[in-house]
């Protein structure tokens, strides 16, 4: 299977905003106790060992702040939804490090959404993303979408939205993490970055109310917000430096 080349080799540059035609979605809490466990893990091992992946662009972790939906959101840009599928990120998943193996019966409320990039408006990486997932009503189509994030982008302090849709089609992972299945919808995502958490908590009936436009009113009751904790891009991936697990 083969990618392009401008986004395998690139330029050396970090690629912070999602840029790709997928993106993989993963929420998850974790076993209390051993949260900075987990953002050592995830950020010296976990991160980079995917971006080495032929096709992943870039990783961004967030925290949550307030809201509904889990404590960690992890954003991987794709450049398509093939890489899931892939020799590389496969083997990744069947043989996981050590580490990476103890860490698996610690997650709490695990969801994951492969999907595709709808639509995209505004550009960069805001430092306060709210973060809300859809179902199967929600018009998250190409022209419906990007008429809605156009407008969206009015709103304060809104730097880049984006509406994702989710593929059935991709295989889950090949293993169980710990705790109760979550019941929220799973046919969509729409992520809206800003760079100030007032301005953005100031919006969120503006932005609530536009939820209804694209007939996914019922996206506010779960409209998360988070905080961005750590962002990395496949340019310098590689000159991450590794950690002992303690």
């Amino acid at each position: 299977m083969r990618f392009r080349r401008r986004f395998i080799e690139g330029d050396g540059r970090d690629m912070t905003d999602l840029n790709g035609e997928a993106v993989l979605a993963l929420w998850n809490g974790f076993e209390a106790g051993r949260t900075q466990e987990y953002d050592l893990w995830h950020t010296r091992e976990h991160v980079p060992e995917r971006l080495g992946v032929p096709g992943m662009l870039s990783a961004r972790r967030y925290e949550r702040l307030e809201g509904a939906l889990p404590q960690f959101l992890t954003l991987y840009d794709l450049e398509t939804l093939d890489v899931l599928t892939s020799p590389a990120y496969r083997r990744l998943l069947d043989n996981p490090t050590e580490w990476s193996r103890s860490m698996r019966p610690s997650f709490r409320g695990f969801m994951r959404l492969c999907c595709q990039r709808t639509a995209s408006a505004g550009g960069g990486l805001g430092g306060w993303l709210m973060a809300t997932v859809v179902d199967e009503r929600a018009n998250v189509n190409a022209d419906a979408a990007r008429d809605w994030l156009m407008r969206l982008l009015d709103a304060p302090a809104v730097v880049a939205a984006h509406i994702l849709r989710t593929d059935p089609a991709i295989p889950d992972v090949p293993f169980s993490a710990g705790g109760a299945a979550l019941d929220f919808p799973r046919a969509g995502a729409i992520l809206i970055e800003s760079y100030s958490l007032e301005a953005l908590a100031a919006s969120r009936p503006r932005i609530e109310a536009a939820f209804t436009d694209l007939g996914a009113g019922d996206a506010a009751r779960n409209a998360t917000l988070y905080r961005l904790a750590y962002a990395l891009g496949h340019g310098s991936a590689a000159r991450c430096r590794a950690v002992r697990r303690p």
